[in-house]
């Protein structure tokens, strides 16, 4: 009788394209590395998926700082990541960017259109306070002198 193999499916991060890779995500794709190369041994259908997240504030303020466009900061960024990966040898299965316009944009505007229909999304206009550093809105009590506690950086009012 034919056995369907198991599946096993690992990802990493998908790091901003704001900074040039560090030793934190090349431990981090290493483990997950190590993870897919003790799957495949088994006899698994591995699928290791890594790649780059080329939207938001952080990479367009790097983008401006140095006088570049966006999308070619990003793509120069990106391509660094790409080159790690090869480097160490990774065995990934896909690397997957977050401008891809023929896999992950037309899946994102799916994924999108079916929550709007479920009505998990909807549009509302919000305004707070929103630390670029961690991406997030901050209350008060997470503020010293208009700081964020974290980054120790102002906040904006959005």
């Amino acid at each position: 009788m034919f056995r369907k193999k198991k599946k096993f499916y690992i990802t990493t991060s998908i790091p901003y394209t704001n900074a040039p890779p560090h030793i934190g995500f090349a431990f981090e794709i290493i483990q997950a590395d190590v993870l897919a190369r003790y799957h495949k041994n088994l006899g698994e259908d591995v699928f290791f998926s890594t790649g780059t997240d080329e939207h938001g504030l952080k990479t367009l303020r790097a983008a401006e700082a140095v006088g570049k466009e966006t999308l070619e900061f990003a793509d120069e960024v990106s391509g660094k990541f790409r080159e790690l990966a090869e480097v160490l040898n990774i065995s990934n299965s896909d690397f997957i960017r977050t401008t891809d316009e023929k896999r992950h944009k037309p899946a994102i505007y799916e994924l999108w259109e079916r929550y709007k229909e479920k009505k998990d999304i909807y549009k509302k206009k919000y305004k707070g306070l929103y630390c670029p550093g961690c991406e997030a809105f901050k209350t008060q009590k997470e503020l010293v002198d208009g700081k964020c506690i974290i980054h120790k950086k102002s906040v904006e009012e959005i």
